[in-house]
């Protein structure tokens, strides 16, 4: 089901990532992800996925387009390339966390 874009779509997008994050936090932690331990590898590569899924549902419920303008938005392609480059998945998850990109 495609929604309809409204001049308020902006904070549709918003709310639809927020709650999108809320069922990925929720899918990981049932699943048995290890996240208690913010510094392993699985857990920050689960964060940095749990922010993926929330952008595949604003993908799925927005299209293409919303989706791409959102991610740009929080996370511009060159800063998450060099944040990657430079501190693995585990800084891109602290980034995620200090921005409050995860709720």
């Amino acid at each position: 089901m495609r929604l309809k874009r409204s001049p308020h779509h902006r904070f549709h997008a918003h709310a639809l990532l927020t709650l999108a994050c809320c069922s990925a936090g929720l899918a990981a932690a049932q699943s048995g992800a290890d996240s208690s331990r913010p510094g392993t590898e699985a857990a920050c590569r689960a964060e940095v996925s749990k922010f993926e899924q929330a952008i595949g549902y604003i993908r799925r419920t927005q299209g293409n387009a919303a989706a791409a303008d959102l991610k740009e938005k929080l996370l511009p392609a060159q800063l998450e390339n060099e944040i990657l480059f430079k501190a693995g998945y585990c800084g891109l998850a602290r980034h995620i966390r200090e921005h409050k990109l995860n709720r």
